[in-house]
């Protein structure tokens, strides 16, 4: 039987996304994040993309920025969103820092949905899945899996993330998965977006979606 410290996060069950947009997106040739991406609901800039790829899912939304900042805040038009600022030089994991930290300023018990800002689609399916495991194993991280690779988005609960916070990961969050395997949960899902990111302009064209 759980520990009521366990009940306590099966019972709290918001999420708070994190998404990560601080980089500034050299291989794309500008600020990749203003990139417009299409979608079922017309065009969106692709940080606006993603942002409402995982938003279903979370009660709050958290975004790191760093290169344009504000260029990239008002991408994202009249969705609410904390802002958080990151060093778009420093490695990602130190946005992941970041945007943790303040998800657990908001609710300490809640769960951070970390997804970087260039995976503009993931699908219903996938959202169902994840968030459907993340109550069934409430202390660890659940990571999407498609073609027996991890994905994102990556579901993080608070007791996950405080070791995440003190941890020294310099090759980034996969690091930390690899050194931690009893802390993360990988779900395999038909879903090839969970592995989409856009790096070059060439990933913006409609064929690289098929």
């Amino acid at each position: 039987m759980p520990s009521p410290a366990i009940w306590v996060i099966m019972e709290h069950s918001r999420r708070i996304g994190v998404i990560l947009a601080a980089g500034r997106g050299a291989r794309m040739g500008g600020t990749k994040q203003l990139s417009i991406w299409q979608t079922s609901e017309g065009p969106k800039p692709l940080v606006a993309a993603t942002y409402d790829s995982i938003r279903p899912i979370c009660d709050q939304m958290i975004v790191v920025l760093g290169h344009e900042a504000d260029a990239v805040a008002a991408a994202l038009g009249e969705r609410r969103f904390h802002r958080v600022n990151s060093n778009p030089d420093a490695p990602m994991f130190e946005s992941i820092r970041a945007g943790l930290r303040v998800a657990q300023s908001i609710d300490p018990f809640a769960t951070a949905v970390v997804h970087p800002g260039d995976h503009p689609e993931v699908a219903a399916s996938t959202l169902i899945a994840l968030t459907d495991c993340s109550f069934q194993q409430p202390v660890q991280a659940v990571i999407a899996q498609f073609d027996n690779r991890g994905g994102h988005p990556a579901l993080i609960p608070p007791v996950v993330a405080a070791l995440l916070l003190e941890a020294d990961c310099p090759q980034g969050l996969g690091e930390f998965w690899l050194a931690h395997p009893d802390l993360c949960v990988r779900v395999p899902v038909d879903d090839p977006s969970v592995l989409r990111d856009v790096d070059l302009p060439s990933d913006l064209a409609n064929e690289s979606r098929e």
